[in-house]
């Protein structure tokens, strides 16, 4: 059983039990965040001016979540996401010369490939879609006031569902090898969250809540282990074993908008 098979099956018991428990315990609704995320890696902040960061990745993630409260002040709260995140590079190839353990050996691969010219400066971006499936538990002041606190925290499944990598603009791929973009990274792995923010009772029914939210993962996200075949020949690790561990990083602000049974 894989961690994400694991994740569904402590999550639905959870709901189950929240929804057969009382009514006026239970709350469900959507999710929306604008958040900046990174792909945390050692080789690539040293890598020098072959590969600069040129900023955090800025998107959108969202989905619904449920909220079983226990008390007006601890409660159990599930979402299921969809979020895009990654890391966006710039760099420059003038010298011809760059540290293979780095991003920079990726777009060099995907610009032989795909037969570009990367002579000089270049853009890069590593696009990760991910569902994300946090499992929390929350702590609130009372949460039956008008406006009230709120902190959660707990371990988050991320799942893989689809990979984009661009050079100069342009989703590359890997023609005449035996792999794709997504082969490079894990399927699953998991994350710690963390929310903090208020809650806002609408009326007996409506809450709405402001979150500030953060993720990290604890795992590489990159599939080390993978192995390349170029024309059919010899296979051969992608990348160097001295890259070290990429870590996926989120901040964000999420707002939710929850019926309340």
């Amino acid at each position: 059983m894989n961690r994400l098979t694991k994740c569904i099956a402590i999550a639905l018991p959870l709901f189950a039990c929240a929804i057969t428990a009382d009514a006026q315990s239970f709350q469900l609704g959507i999710r929306y965040e604008a958040e900046f995320s990174a792909l945390m890696n050692s080789n690539d902040a040293g890598a020098g001016p072959a590969l600069n960061y040129a900023s955090h990745f800025t998107y959108l993630n969202f989905g619904i979540g449920g909220m079983y409260n226990i008390n007006k002040n601890m409660g159990v709260a599930i979402d299921f996401l969809l979020s895009r995140e990654g890391q966006n590079f710039t760099g420059n190839f003038a010298n011809g010369q760059f540290n293979s353990a780095t991003y920079a050996q990726v777009v060099s691969d995907q610009a032989y490939l795909n037969n570009l010219v990367v002579a000089g400066n270049y853009a890069a971006k590593a696009e990760l879609n991910f569902i994300k499936i946090p499992v929390m538990f929350s702590l609130t002041t009372d949460n039956t006031a008008p406006i009230f606190l709120s902190f959660k925290v707990g371990p988050q499944i991320n799942s893989i569902y689809n990979v984009a990598q661009e050079v100069n603009h342009t989703d590359e791929g890997y023609p005449n090898t035996n792999i794709t973009p997504i082969e490079l990274y894990k399927t699953v792995t998991l994350d710690g969250v963390a929310e903090i923010g208020l809650g806002f009772n609408l009326s007996a029914h409506w809450v709405l809540s402001t979150q500030l939210r953060f993720d990290y993962g604890f795992e590489d996200v990159e599939n080390k282990d993978v192995m390349v075949s170029y024309n059919n020949g010899p296979s051969q690790r992608f990348y160097s074993s001295d890259r070290q561990s990429t870590n996926n990083a989120t901040a964000g602000l999420l707002v939710g908008l929850d019926f309340k049974l």
